[in-house]
């Protein structure tokens, strides 16, 4: 029998996001023991040590609701940025805040610009709200932010830069993001998603966001996450930092108790641990050297990436590559989704586990050991 209550016309063609294969999945499929999973740039050290402790003491307290706005942790942040705690909203996952300021800010028919091939979820949760999608033109995988202010009208209401980019792995510079905050209206939000700050704050020319830009610019609304340096993945936790009444009304429409109790902790202890942040990037840094070079000599092309992930051209149809890796017990990140069927993203693990994804290319490719 038809379902016969219609959903509403903007999520008619939505499309949900796809994400990277699990370990386990792959195990039951294929029966295999041992997998490595390269596919969702998660933290290949595990989580920081301040943080599971916090988060195996906060365990007791599981029975009692956590406080909903997530006060400690926010304050934590406000000191951590040099901002002050009413800039600060915690999400479940910055996601979560993607989909707030759509949400908030969006009617049908308002316009949100973003680039070709940025983080798709930024086109998702637009399109939910019935707004028209602008998209631009990449030039050199980067985002053309120049483009992206000539593509504003007085209908936008929001841009979206993911800096650097996933899945391509470049990035904006400091010049380039304060012209785009320049041009753009001051009518619309311009939303700075920087999950992978981490990788990348040490990069001639990389925006100095928090506290520089967000001080100086009210329209913007700077995004970052506990999921990738802090490898905190599993727990959910983002945040953003932005004009204090901008944040207030994200507030308003928050869900309650958003972000668990200990989750919440550990994050608290998550950063103050950098010790385990800087060992992450040192590993990505050296892996990620080691994985292009080797790509390279196999044949396939690689990007520039500040990111702990490489945007790959494979010699074969990206698809094709990632099932042929599966059966190797490697998992890495087709990219058809993105309009890039050629591509593969591959997150930077140990060297245990990039030597793994080596072994199974030469495989596929039927290169000698």
């Amino acid at each position: 029998m038809a379902f016969l209550i219609p959903p509403r016309r903007a999520i008619r063609d939505a499309f949900p996001y796809q994400p990277g294969k699990s370990i386990a999945s792959v195990q039951r499929e294929l029966g295999l023991k041992s997998v490595v999973k390269l596919a969702s740039n998660e933290n290949p050290l595990g989580s920081a040590p301040r943080a599971l402790a916090a988060y195996r003491r906060a365990e007791k307290l599981n029975a009692l609701y956590p406080e909903g706005a997530s006060p400690e942790l926010r304050a934590a942040l406000a000191r951590h940025h040099g901002v002050a705690a009413e800039s600060v909203i915690v999400g479940n996952g910055s996601d979560e805040i993607i989909r707030l300021l759509c949400e908030a800010f969006l009617e049908p028919d308002d316009e949100v610009v973003v680039s070709q091939h940025a983080f798709i979820r930024f086109k998702q949760q637009a399109s939910m709200m019935g707004a028209r999608v602008i998209e631009t033109p990449m030039t050199d995988w980067t985002h053309d932010l120049a483009l992206m202010a000539k593509a504003t009208s007085p209908r936008t209401k929001l841009l979206f830069v993911a800096n650097p980019n996933n899945p391509t792995g470049t990035f904006n510079t400091q010049d380039e993001i304060e012209g785009l905050l320049d041009a753009a209206p001051k009518t619309a939000l311009v939303v700075l998603d920087e999950a992978y700050w981490h990788y990348a704050r040490r990069i001639a020319g990389y925006p100095k966001s928090l506290p520089e830009l967000a001080a100086r610019h009210e329209n913007l609304v700077v995004l970052r996450t506990f999921s990738k340096a802090y490898g905190l993945a599993g727990l959910r936790v983002g945040y953003g930092v932005g004009d204090p009444e901008l944040i207030g009304w994200l507030d308003r429409i928050r869900m309650p108790f958003n972000v668990s109790l200990p989750a919440q902790q550990a994050c608290v202890e998550a950063l103050k641990d950098e010790a385990f942040v800087k060992r992450s990037v040192a590993l990505n840094q050296a892996q990620r050297e080691f994985v292009v070079r080797a790509l390279g000599d196999l044949g396939f092309g690689v990007g520039e990436s500040a990111t702990n992930f490489v945007f790959v051209r494979a010699p074969l149809p990206g698809r094709e590559l990632f099932k042929a890796l599966l059966r190797q017990g490697v998992i890495v990140r087709p990219l058809d989704e993105y309009g890039l069927p050629q591509h593969v993203r591959i997150s930077i693990g140990t060297a245990a586990q990039n030597k793994a994804l080596l072994s199974g290319l030469k495989q596929i490719l039927a290169v000698p050991a």
